[in-house]
């Protein structure tokens, strides 16, 4: 039931009605403001991070060769797949799709939510956001979170209407649409099976128990067909384990540390909520400084405070936003159980960025509508605007035109540190010069073979062995012919000496039992220098 506004004092009614009366006007402003600001922070690089350039891999490799996109959500790389069909391996088509699922999730944000909440929340929670830099960021990255956000609102869309309906006869139609709706969360992110949760929750707090029911079975039903023609297409099991395994472990590259107890994944529920909430969330409101690298467990605690009190105002008031607490609490409360606090990094909290601003909003909406004088509301609208202006400050502060320009003409290591320009540039010597049945081994293989051209590279990630035979065989049983070693380093801001070493550690193993084993080929950089070792098995023969 749409919340109703006469409680609020008038200063709100004044600011609603002309919301009401602007909407159109309010949300071309927001979309075009969102895009002019994407086009001016458009990054045409990969990330250093890696996930965009295996999407893009993985897409590749689902187009030319058949290979199903596992490890991570399969429908992105799927989506991806399209263009690079198309296109090719073009990086500016790809990041560019980006841009247009972001720009409609906003509108699809609007439509969703339109005559059924608040304007001033509404477009208070999408001028924040479409003014923020950390959430412009991604739309011009190949990650999956610019599809997620977009594929996360018909699953509000059918739940609202679902909700509104009054018949008690099950509606196929919408139920069907959300059972799909709810799959293809889960197949571009694993965190969206939280979707099919808060929806149950919410059904049974509605007292909608058949429909709940309903919307379960479909999307078993759905995910058992689905993984019935993956297993008969690509003969490869029901299940991966991908990245999941690893979330059971205290740490996801030390293995022998065990497995998490119950008490740890406790304290990765409190020390995620200081790490997102009083860290990135601020950040990307604008309320604390970007560059601050700091907990604070107050402002934690009263962003707790905030959500709940919206979270119980929704439950009395309005159904739409009470689902949309359910939702956020769920989707926040998996990602902080389940990850280890070392991944620390604000992209697993964007996708649900506008839906925590909304129930904060409307916590502080609330919070001022009890009271009969007009400061609290103009509270309310200061805070919206120091957020928007503090936002837009950072991302204009963000805009390199001189690197947006070089890029543009074709050189994509300018804003690149040296490590990994000589890193990208060795690989790209590597596309070029050696033969085509060269196979190199890398630390970053995918984001090598974009700037190979498409040539595939091995990736060595870790090793469990010090024994040099076993060590070398691993690569001979690969037909590993070269191996780069880089100076890629560990702080990225700093060059203080300290790089990812497994590279150098794996080659130093050994070349302690075969000195003459690996040739230096070429270098490139003198600088955080970029080396290119060829193997010679010759020497162990």
């Amino acid at each position: 039931m749409k919340e109703k506004c006469q409680s609020a004092p008038n200063f709100f009614d004044t600011i609603e009605r002309v919301c009401k009366s602007r909407q159109l006007v309010i949300v071309g402003f927001i979309m075009a403001a969102f895009t002019l600001l994407s086009l001016l922070l458009f990054n045409m690089r990969v990330s250093e991070g890696g996930d965009d350039s295996t999407y893009i891999i993985r897409a590749v490799n689902f187009i030319n060769d058949g290979a199903y996109p596992s490890f991570q959500g399969p429908l992105y790389p799927v989506f991806l797949s399209f263009f690079v069909a198309i296109f090719g391996l073009n990086l500016g088509v790809l990041k560019l799709s980006s841009l247009l699922l972001m720009v409609a999730g906003i509108w699809f944000f609007y439509r969703v939510f339109r005559e059924r909440i608040p304007y001033v929340v509404l477009f208070g929670t999408l001028l924040i956001t479409s003014f923020s830099s950390f959430y412009i960021y991604f739309s011009s990255q190949t990650y999956s979170e610019a599809l997620f956000i977009l594929l996360q609102l018909p699953v509000f869309g059918f739940v609202f209407k679902l909700d509104e309906r009054k018949d008690n006869q099950p509606a196929w139609t919408l139920l069907l649409g959300l059972s799909l709706a709810i799959l293809a969360t889960y197949l571009t992110r694993t965190v969206g099976v939280g979707a099919l949760i808060a929806v149950l929750i919410f059904f049974i707090f509605r007292k909608r128990y058949k429909e709940g029911l309903l919307v379960a079975g479909g999307f078993v039903v759905l995910l058992f067909l689905f993984l019935l023609l993956k297993s008969a297409i690509w003969h490869n099991g029901f299940f991966d384990s991908g990245q999941a395994s690893t979330l059971l472990y205290k740490h996801p590259y030390q293995m022998d540390q065990g497995k998490e107890t119950l008490g740890g994944f406790l304290g990765r529920f409190i020390d995620n909520s200081n790490l997102y909430l009083s860290k990135h969330y601020l950040r990307m409101t604008g309320l604390r400084a970007a560059e601050v690298k700091s907990v604070n467990g107050v402002f934690t605690l009263v962003l707790y405070f905030l959500f709940i009190l919206g979270s119980i105002r929704a439950f009395k008031r309005d159904s739409y936003l009470f689902f949309t607490a359910l939702y956020t609490a769920v989707m926040l409360g998996i990602t902080f159980v389940v990850l280890q606090k070392l991944w620390d990094q604000y992209r697993l909290i964007v996708p649900f960025f506008s839906f925590m601003t909304l129930i904060l909003l409307y916590g502080i909406y609330g919070l001022a509508a009890y009271r009969k004088s007009q400061w609290p509301g103009r509270m309310v609208m200061a805070l919206v605007i120091f957020c928007c202006g503090s936002t837009l400050l950072h991302s204009f502060a963000s805009v390199d035109l001189l690197t947006l320009r070089k890029n543009l003409k074709g050189d994509l290591y300018e804003g690149y540190t040296d490590d990994w320009r000589n890193y990208l540039s060795m690989a790209e010597y590597v596309g070029d010069e050696l033969p085509e049945e060269a196979y190199v081994a890398v630390r970053k293989p995918n984001m090598a073979r974009i700037y190979a051209g498409g040539k595939k590279f091995y990736g060595i990630y870790r090793y469990d062995t010090d024994d040099p035979d076993l060590l070398l065989q691993r690569l001979r049983d690969r037909k590993v012919s070269h191996v780069i070693m880089a100076s890629l380093r560990k702080n990225p801001n700093i060059n203080n000496g300290q790089t990812i070493n497994t590279i150098q550690r794996y080659l130093y193993i050994v070349s302690k039992k075969y000195p003459e084993l690996f040739r230096l080929e070429h270098q490139i950089g003198s600088v955080e220098p970029s080396y290119l070792f060829r193997i010679d098995y010759g020497v162990v023969e």
